[in-house]
């Protein structure tokens, strides 16, 4: 296999070193039977292993395959997830106290990363459609005005595709920052599988973005917590700022079994990317035509033009038959042991691999049929859902500024009218409500209370209590 780094950890355990060096497993050792596998791979920087802050050997070589690849100029490793990669992208592109230009429902990262160099987030409101509930992300008009009304924005950072697989055309948008002078940014931690196969949207680098973070672990076969940061082939990023800031946002002990499984699943998918690819499209087409014939479930996918959606993520409503999104994924769960990627009040979203059988999804099927049955009628006709604000949350104050001011922990249900001290995110998908220094309203505690009691989680709220500026 042409796996430098995975080559490397088998050659190494396979001359039985006796290790007096961390980690203080040793060599799997110390740790639980299912885990002395893997602990006979995780080894510190030992003579031969490269370093991947400075590489020189397997991980430069590695890296480097990646490259070529996913079609990038640079590409680094990260196992530190999406998020580091979103640090350092911002880090790279935007000074301290700069403007940098996102969709509103950009990941709680991008937020934490403006906070932590007190830049001035500008917003772009993404589209949304109200009869099927979902957002579309941001058209290339949104973002040519927001440019013109801002003309001190130093980067542009969008999230594509969303947490529901819809992928803008954003070919233009590209364009359009690029007159401008101003790296484009995009966040595919949810699309790293685009590059392998035709059936589904083009990759942000093909369409022109400066960098961008994949999370291998979401839709590859690699172990949580890897991700990708790619450099494109005529970035406008100073050279070398983005390998400078991950090294200073990353943890100085990588973990080579995490290394070893992004070089593993980037081997697979160049060799097999077809045959799984085009074997997964047709398991969905069988999928799709089962679910027509089941009432009261229906796939959602937006019919707007400049949209592709991603074949592999199956976004379910259960409206019809009576049922939310929260419910249906309950039911699904510990009925029928299909655990969902993540659910909310319409939807229930389910992310679809090349590593499913057929057996997986006549399991699904019979699994959705069921759960079907248990409603009573139009959802709307049973629930009353509270509608999140169509407004966005009153600004204080720079989001910078409100992480560093005393807060105290207060109950939700009088946090109306105070100014939030860190983002408040329903997770998933990970998306802030509120932002530090923005205004908490009413309207808002409510939404929060309906997500919570319908078993939705939502970082930021912790026991009840909200962290607002004292």
């Amino acid at each position: 296999m042409n796996t430098p780094i995975y080559n490397m950890l088998l050659k190494y355990s396979g001359q039985r070193p006796l290790p007096f060096h961390m980690p203080g497993h040793v060599m799997g050792r110390g740790l639980a039977a299912l885990l002395k596998s893997a602990g006979s791979l995780d080894i510190t920087e030992v003579p031969g292993s490269d370093s991947l802050h400075d590489p020189i050997g397997v991980i430069k070589e590695a890296q480097a395959l990646a490259a070529r690849a996913f079609g990038a100029r640079d590409t680094y490793f990260s196992v530190n997830g999406s998020t580091v990669g979103i640090h350092a992208m911002v880090h790279a592109a935007v000074k301290p106290g700069g403007k940098i230009l996102i969709n509103r429902d950009a990941h709680t990262s991008v937020i934490n990363a403006i906070s932590l160099l007190k830049a001035e987030p500008v917003c772009i409101i993404p589209r949304y459609d109200e009869d099927i509930h979902l957002t579309l992300g941001c058209e290339k008009s949104d973002l040519e005005s927001a440019l013109l009304l801002h003309r001190d924005v130093q980067a542009v950072l969008l999230t594509r595709p969303n947490y529901y697989g819809v992928a803008r055309d954003i070919k233009g948008m590209a364009k359009a920052a690029r007159a401008r002078g101003i790296p484009f940014l995009v966040d595919e931690a949810h699309g790293a599988h685009f590059a392998f196969s035709g059936l589904f949207p083009p990759p942000a680098l093909r369409l022109g973005a400066d960098a961008c973070v994949q999370s291998m672990h979401k839709t590859l076969p690699a172990l949580t917590q890897t991700a990708l940061i790619h450099e494109g082939a005529s970035s406008l990023l100073d050279h070398g700022s983005l390998s400078r800031y991950l090294s200073m946002f990353q943890t100085t002990s990588p973990s080579y079994v995490l290394m070893a499984s992004m070089d593993i699943a980037r081997e697979i998918m160049e060799k097999r990317e077809a045959e799984l690819y085009d074997a997964l499209y047709d398991r969905v087409r069988a999928f799709d035509k089962e679910l027509s014939g089941i009432g009261g479930v229906r796939r959602i996918k937006p019919g707007v033009p400049g949209i592709d959606t991603d074949f592999s993520r199956i976004v379910l409503s259960f409206e019809e038959c009576g049922l939310s999104g929260f419910e249906a994924e309950r039911i699904l769960r510990e009925s029928f042991g299909i655990v969902a990627e993540m659910a909310g009040h319409y939807h229930v979203v389910l992310i679809a691999t090349p590593f499913h059988t057929d057996e997986d999804f006549i399991t699904l099927v019979r699994a959705i049929r069921e759960t079907a049955r248990y409603g009573d009628g139009p959802v709307e006709d049973r629930l009353s859902f509270v509608r999140a604000p169509d407004t966005l949350p009153e600004k204080a104050m720079n989001p910078g500024d409100a992480v560093l001011k005393a807060s105290e922990r207060i109950p939700l249900e009088k946090a109306g009218g105070r100014i939030s001290a860190a983002p408040i995110t329903p997770y998933p998908p990970g998306i802030p409500l509120v932002y530090p220094g923005e205004v908490i309203s009413g309207e808002l505690t409510r939404y929060l209370a309906e997500i919570q009691g319908s078993g939705g989680r939502v970082h930021g709220i912790m026991d009840g209590r909200v962290q607002v500026i004292r």
